[in-house]
């Protein structure tokens, strides 16, 4: 009986251990979904709005949608500045220490800029591997 408890007792505690325990991209897609429900849409600040963050396993990428209205939406601007965008996002993102754990890891981030005025346009689309930073 006492072999018995203590078997009961070891199981307990294993499983107890290894359910606490998530994977990078178990966190990685928690922490994305607990952020955008808590705090999407966000209001507009300098003409943009981050509209949700989602973490795709099968590219292990971090994903983030927001949306450019007033002057910042105009896709003109945006690809005649689309170089300049894309370096000043790309030292953003190697320079995010919150995100070093997910850079480490070699996981892909990835910016997608909708348009306000025509929500089903794409002005940019930017990933960067782990290698771009």
């Amino acid at each position: 009986m006492r072999y018995f408890l203590v078997l009961v007792i070891m199981f307990l505690a294993t499983l107890s251990f290894s359910s606490c325990h998530e994977s990078l991209e178990q966190r990685a897609a928690r922490e994305a979904d607990e952020f955008t429900r808590k705090n999407c849409p966000t209001p507009v600040k300098d003409d943009t709005r981050t509209d949700s963050l989602v973490f795709n396993e099968d590219s292990r990428t971090l994903v983030y949608y927001y949306t450019l209205s007033g002057k910042a939406d105009n896709p003109a601007v945006i690809e005649a500045n689309k170089a300049k965008l894309k370096e000043i996002l790309r030292t953003t993102v190697a320079n995010a220490t919150q995100l070093r754990i997910y850079k480490e890891a070699g996981f892909s981030f990835r910016y997608v800029y909708h348009s306000a005025a025509h929500p089903d346009s794409v002005l940019l689309d930017l990933t960067f591997k782990s290698a771009d930073l």
